[in-house]
């Protein structure tokens, strides 16, 4: 964990198969920056990774060994004559400022507060700003800022959606999810969501392609928001 946590109130949590991959370092870098940010809302994230690392350790220790081919040693040599890797982002620490609702992650990973990012107007009283495109099935990770009370249109998605709330409250058919509350929809589900009436909203969202809109409006705009 890259945080302290934030809060103790978080109601909706990813499954411990999120926790158990993040550990093992098996996620996409839009995949991980997502679990850290919802991880850093709760105080026990320190405790489940401990857990998830102690697990994934054992399940180690009991695999078999395999049986090596002959040239594996030259091959691994032949390795150290190529060039690495690009390196990642590296994460800078960012002051917070006053108001803002950036989890530490996050922040880290942007090296702005959430005023400075270049936000792009989506629909009516909503704008968003794309982060990062990669990984596997077109994962886009990207947020969303919407006024209170805003309606966003009926849509699915092409694969696994995690929408983390970062400020103010989400409505759908599967509950109210608040700051620190993570939403994961899979592609069989279609709905639609609505903003909370007090403040603003702020989410960290992760799709998998592009997102399947159902109303004409929606569609017809959809190449120029690209989601």
């Amino acid at each position: 964990m890259t945080a302290p946590a934030m809060r103790n109130t978080v109601t909706h949590r990813l499954g411990d198969e999120w926790t158990m991959a993040y550990a093992a370092g098996s996620l996409s870098e839009g995949q991980s920056l997502i679990v850290a940010s919802h991880l850093s809302y709760q105080d026990d994230a320190g405790k489940r990774l401990a857990a998830a690392e102690a697990v994934g350790g054992a399940m180690v220790e009991k695999l078999a060994p395999d049986t090596m081919s002959p040239d594996a040693l030259a091959k691994t040599l032949a390795l150290l004559d190529e060039p690495g890797p690009a390196p990642a982002r590296a994460p800078h620490p960012v002051p917070a400022a006053s108001g803002d609702p950036l989890p530490p992650p996050l922040r880290a990973w942007l090296g702005k507060s959430v005023d400075e990012l270049p936000w792009r107007l989506l629909g009516p009283g909503m704008r968003r700003v794309n982060l990062w495109r990669g990984g596997p099935n077109d994962q886009r990770l990207w947020m969303l800022r919407a006024k209170p009370g805003i309606d966003i249109p009926m849509h699915g998605h092409s694969g696994t959606e995690l929408v983390l709330v970062l400020k103010g409250s989400l409505e759908d058919p599967h509950g109210v999810f608040r700051a620190g509350d993570i939403e994961e929809c899979t592609s069989d589900i279609v709905h639609a969501l609505r903003t909370g009436e007090d403040e603003e909203c702020i989410c960290l969202a992760l799709t998998e392609g592009p997102t399947r809109f159902k109303g004409w409006m929606a569609k017809l705009l959809q190449p120029f928001i690209g989601l």
